[in-house]
């Protein structure tokens, strides 16, 4: 049955000093792969998105293999946050964290796309640079390369997951409703009512929002017992949403705002390669897009550090295989480079994998 349709109730760009939570910054991420790939037929904009604060991707960073590389291509993508936020981080010397990091596999031969969700939080153990919180979203900014702090976060992802970076994108978070706005909002499936704190609630139905109250409510997690696990899944329904809307936008429209969205992204691909990965992902049917959330839970206090999220490696393991290794060696959960043996005391999510395409149809069902 269809589920109605509503007009959310609308709250209250981005002020010096406005506290963002790093829920957001995945959506923002998204839609800033969608945008950028679409306005590279303009060459002009070559010297606008460059590799800026992040630098590059430098030799030790282990990329496809060479047999392999013209059939898939396997991007690292991150939101950093510049501001304090919730929690009351303070970001000196002007460094961020990888408060969004997804890993995003581009099957070209296949016609598919794989995305596996990391969650902030992880634990990366105690020999990761994270500056003491042993957390992965520390990593790019205390990473021992200052210049080219992507290959820090590369790094973990390489000798960790055992994954290759052939590209990454980064986008500074102050560009989220920005590029909702851009959109013009977008109709999106609520799974289920969502509350904050005082009471506002948007309850589970097809709603049209704009970017305040998507940011509310793809933000929202102390009200969920399972905290930020619960808000990933929310996020899932707002991916499915901005593709659908992405891929019906008037190119036209986009060309005149490009400029302005460009200073807040850094990338090291080239307009031709962004060019070519936008006409293939015209082709992609949301059926074909899938995105994974790293199987795991939370963990006590552990070596010291608090508020983390373990990755079970041994599901981990399968889930990389089937899905973000088309064509490469399986590999198996003792070679991953993550922490072992850790206990969840309050319970783990299973290995997953959600598809756009379902979690539009959700809508109409």
């Amino acid at each position: 049955m269809e589920q109605p349709r509503h007009r959310a109730p609308q709250r209250r760009r981005r002020k010096k000093k406005k506290n963002y939570r790093p829920a957001i910054m995945l959506t923002a991420v998204i839609l800033a792969i969608f945008m950028l790939i679409g306005v590279g037929v303009y060459v002009y904009l070559d010297n606008l998105v460059n590799e800026g604060d992040a630098g590059q991707l430098t030799p030790d960073i282990v990329p496809t293999e060479p047999e392999i590389s013209k059939k898939v291509i396997n991007l690292l993508v991150a939101g950093i946050d510049y501001d304090s936020d919730d929690d009351g981080r303070d970001y000196s010397d002007g460094l961020g964290m990888t408060d969004v990091i997804m890993y995003v596999s581009c099957d070209i031969e296949k016609g598919s796309i794989r995305m596996l969700q990391i969650p902030r939080d992880s634990y990366v153990g105690e020999n990761a640079p994270t500056g003491g919180t042993g957390k992965i979203n520390a990593v790019y900014s205390h990473g021992e390369d200052s210049r080219n702090r992507i290959s820090n976060l590369a790094k973990v992802v390489n000798e960790q997951f055992k994954l290759p970076v052939d590209n990454y994108v980064t986008i500074d978070m102050a560009a989220f409703k920005k590029l909702i706005g851009i959109l013009g909002g977008i109709e999106m499936y609520v799974p289920w009512d969502i509350t904050d704190p005082e009471g506002n609630t948007v309850p589970q139905g097809t709603h049209f929002v704009d970017g305040n109250t998507a940011e509310w409510i793809v933000r929202q997690r102390k009200e969920y017992n399972e905290g930020d696990l619960k808000r990933l899944e929310v996020q899932q329904y707002f991916y499915a949403a901005v593709f659908k809307t992405f891929m019906t936008f008037p190119m036209s429209d986009l060309i005149k705002v490009a400029p302005g969205l460009a200073s807040y992204i850094n990338t090291d691909l080239s307009i031709s390669e962004m060019l070519s990965l936008f006409g293939w992902l015209q082709k992609v049917d949301s059926s074909n897009i899938g995105i994974a959330r790293c199987p795991g839970g939370s963990l006590y206090e552990t070596n010291g550090h608090k508020g983390m999220y373990g990755i079970n490696a041994e599901t981990l393991a399968p889930l990389l295989n089937e899905h973000f290794r088309p064509y490469g060696t399986p590999v198996d959960a003792s070679e991953l480079g993550l922490p072992k043996n850790l206990e969840f005391p309050v319970g783990e999510i299973a290995a997953s994998i959600n598809f756009i395409g379902q979690l539009s149809s959700a809508a109409t069902e």
